[in-house]
């Protein structure tokens, strides 16, 4: 279902910028803050990750209140923390750990914080809404749409476990996701310089709802004992963005 999804979603880009008759390009760098989010209470999102978003954008202008707006480029150091509330779990046993640190993949202290570093390469598409230019050469925008973001690294720190176990930038690439698929909206303004110029900002949230992490091990409940799979957890991406951009 998610990769016909995607093939639509795809589809829907291509025609629209292919009988496109007003296109204007620009480009952001845009600063922002990402954190997780989980479906499980003794595994919690716990601290953000400020991160930079560089690329391309692209707007086919059906008229000067609606165009659909898409775009190519990087977002990095996305992702964000979680922290676990077990005496014991399995988190991240795929991964390049030193062999000593590979214990505290099966046994950790509680409150050890993992933390997801994730550079996406992203696709957004969405029908951005404008309103006529004001007297002092002001627009304002509303933005809903979608984000593909393909993982392009992804690498992890543990701390919390008294420096026995902390690690740094470790490869996790086999414990993440490969994709990530957002809803978001956002709001902003643009102040027209001159008919082909313009300065953009705005605020943007995205809401991830396909699980970042990929793991295979067991959360211990101690100490009753009980298990939970991490197949049965999931930790989504989520993010604020300023956008800061231009558009020719």
């Amino acid at each position: 279902m998610k990769k016909s999804f995607l093939t639509t979603l795809l589809l829907v880009s291509v025609l629209a910028f292919s009988t496109a008759q007003d296109i204007h390009f620009g480009f952001q760098m845009s600063p922002s803050w990402s954190w997780m989010s989980t479906n499980y209470v003794k595994l919690n999102g716990s601290g953000s990750n400020l991160g930079l978003k560089l690329g391309v954008i692209a707007e086919n202008r059906f008229s000067q209140s609606y165009s659909l707006s898409t775009g190519i480029g990087f977002h990095f150091n996305g992702g964000g923390a979680l922290l676990t509330d077990l005496p014991s779990a399995g988190i991240w046993q795929n991964s390049d750990f030193t062999e000593k640190a590979l214990r505290v993949t099966d046994t950790i202290a509680k409150d050890a914080r993992f933390r997801y570093k994730l550079t996406y390469i992203e696709i957004p598409i969405g029908l951005k809404l404008r309103t006529p230019e004001s007297g002092d050469h002001m627009r304002y925008y509303v933005e809903p749409g979608l984000v593909l973001g393909i993982r392009s690294s992804a690498t992890g720190t543990i701390s919390g476990t008294n420096s026995a176990f902390d690690q740094t930038d470790v490869n996790i690439g086999k414990d993440a996701a490969s994709l990530n698929l957002s809803w978001g909206i956002g709001a902003g303004a643009e102040y027209i310089v001159s008919n082909n110029f313009a300065v953009v900002i705005g605020l943007h949230y995205q809401n991830g709802f396909i699980a970042q992490n990929a793991n295979a091990g067991t959360l211990i409940d101690a100490p009753n004992g009980t298990t939970r799979s991490l197949k049965d957890v999931s930790a989504t991406s989520n993010n604020f963005t300023l956008r800061l951009g231009v558009m020719f």
